[in-house]
């Protein structure tokens, strides 16, 4: 005979099931799962976060905030996270660096998606709006991906949902104080920084002053130093970035750079622009315009606010198109398509006449075929960047080892690619993009092509080893558009002052393959 579950235990047990925790710790669960899975699966870490790791290891190391020793020139976009890696390599040793920073930053990545959890419950929206942003961001495999890869961007959402935590409990003066550590964090933080403020100031615990100064005692102190330090608290990226590439694209007319925030400017779905469930996420993005607008708290307008100037910053200050730079807005959109969600389940919830229901779950049906879809590709993911993961570290990084290993202590290096190949090869690094080298940034601006900028950098600067792409040299074409050499006679003074030492293959490179292989010139005794 069973025995039959008495009414009290059901109802204690919905009643735990029912507490605020329970539901976004199971979300949580699940996506660090998936976070675990891509990471261990792919051995994932990004090109460009190994440039603020070189900067990390050499403050460890005492030799100061430098990429270059004894070149004081600001080159990461990320100092809160140089500082942070800095110290923890203090403890546990500068080489561990990057093995540091594949631990820390992903569970930032994880806890951003809780906090905005928390903060949208504090703004009064739904328990199923909010939750299904929390699994559309942690399950996001756009999202697992650049949250693996090491770089500070896991942190700077963090700071930004903790600041939206801040601002949902009217503590206006937290939010403005985090608001300034995500500017430290990266410098279009303060876009959220601002946004933050200004709603701060729309509530009812505004305080100006206070607000005012607190976003000047986290911020002031590094401006200060970066002033006395490196000559400008604006990194040196800012002024590469923002000449024009000589001989390249104008991104202001580049209708390449329009479609691309066409894909990933809504959301990050990674759909492409004509795909069909790119107009069903516009809808839910409507849907969540349409809750915020229902809210009585005025501050939530932040959401939409921030994703529709966002990029409109980012286009008029003519910044690359690289999609990790639009993960700010992709935590933003996630969160407003499910806002999306938990209004069409409150309309099916509500709707009595049967058709409806029916039209309402059809619709709602159709919204997890699509999340199930956008997290189906994960496996996939996992296979192709495993390669891809393969080639780098055995290209890039074996690049730098063989340079360290090979090359003199005090030997220079010009490259483009100054992550990877920079961070391994402990050598002087001559950016050819400028990014660390204001000297490039000078040739850059007064020059016409990329074929003369690359010859002035090697005439005039004289760097003792340069790395090229091999299908560079072989086919006459700069990697940033252009040719290599603008003449036959400048080719020819190339080869006379360079030499080929080794070309470097990777091992998922096919015959025609023009981004996996690599050659090292060096210059010539006597040249």
């Amino acid at each position: 005979m069973q025995t039959q579950k008495s009414p009290v235990s059901q109802e204690t047990r919905s009643r735990w099931w029912r507490q605020e925790w329970v539901l976004p710790a199971a979300i949580a669960l699940l996506g660090g799962g998936a976070w675990l899975w891509f990471a261990l699966g792919t051995h994932f870490a990004m090109e460009d976060s190994f440039i603020t790791f070189r900067y990390a290891r050499n403050l460890a190391r005492g030799l100061g905030f430098v990429y270059n020793p004894g070149e004081r020139v600001l080159g990461t976009t990320a100092p809160l996270q140089a500082l942070l890696l800095a110290g923890l390599g203090a403890v546990l040793g500068p080489d561990r660096i990057p093995a540091i920073a594949s631990v820390v930053m992903p569970p930032f990545g994880i806890a951003a998606g809780w906090v905005m959890y928390a903060a949208l419950r504090r703004f009064g929206v739904t328990r199923a709006g909010a939750a299904a942003g929390m699994a559309l961001y942690s399950l996001h495999p756009f999202v697992i991906r650049i949250g693996a890869g090491g770089m500070e961007t896991t942190l700077v959402l963090f700071l930004m949902a903790l600041s939206l935590y801040f601002l949902a409990r009217e503590r206006a003066v937290a939010a403005t104080g985090v608001g300034a550590l995500l500017v430290l964090c990266r410098v279009d933080g303060m876009i959220w920084a601002a946004g933050i403020a200004g709603a701060a100031l729309l509530g009812r615990a505004r305080r100006p002053l206070r607000q005012a100064a607190a976003f000047g005692a986290i911020l002031l102190p590094w401006v200060l130093f970066a002033w006395q330090y490196f000559g400008s608290p604006l990194p040196n990226t800012m002024r590469a970035k923002g000449v024009t590439r000589p001989g390249g694209e104008d991104l202001l007319v580049n209708a390449g750079y329009l479609r691309s925030f066409a894909e990933w400017c809504v959301g990050g779905t990674g759909f492409g622009h004509d795909h069909p469930l790119l107009r069903a996420w516009l809808v839910l993005l409507a849907l969540g315009v349409y809750v915020v607008a229902r809210s009585p708290r005025r501050e939530l307008w932040l959401l939409p606010a921030f994703a529709a100037v966002y990029p409109v910053v980012l286009y008029l200050g003519r910044a690359p198109m690289y999609p990790w730079y639009l993960l700010p807005m992709v935590l933003v959109c996630v969160f407003l398509g499910g806002l999306g969600i938990g209004q069409l389940i409150t309309w099916v919830a509500a709707a009595r006449a049967w058709p409806w229901r029916v039209a309402a779950g059809a619709a709602a049906a159709g919204v997890l075929l699509g999340g199930w879809g956008v997290a189906s590709q994960l496996p996939r993911e996992v296979a192709g960047w495993r390669s891809y993961m393969e080639s780098e570290h055995s290209l890039r990084q074996g690049l730098g080892v063989w340079l360290k290993e090979n090359t003199p202590a005090n030997a220079s290096v010009a490259m483009e690619a100054i992550g990877f190949q920079g961070y391994y090869s402990d050598r002087r690094v001559i950016d050819q993009r400028g990014l660390i080298s204001p000297d490039v940034v000078k040739l850059m601006a007064g020059t016409g092509s990329n074929g003369l900028l690359f010859k002035r950098i090697w005439t005039e600067l004289r760097p003792d080893y340069i790395v090229l792409r091999s299908f560079e040299a072989e086919e006459n074409h700069h990697f940033n558009g252009g040719r290599l050499f603008e003449t036959d006679s400048d080719r020819a003074a190339f080869f006379g002052t360079y030499r080929e030492v080794r070309r470097f293959v990777g091992p998922h490179a096919g015959p025609r393959s023009q981004l996996w292989r690599l050659t090292l010139y060096a210059r010539r005794p006597g040249a």
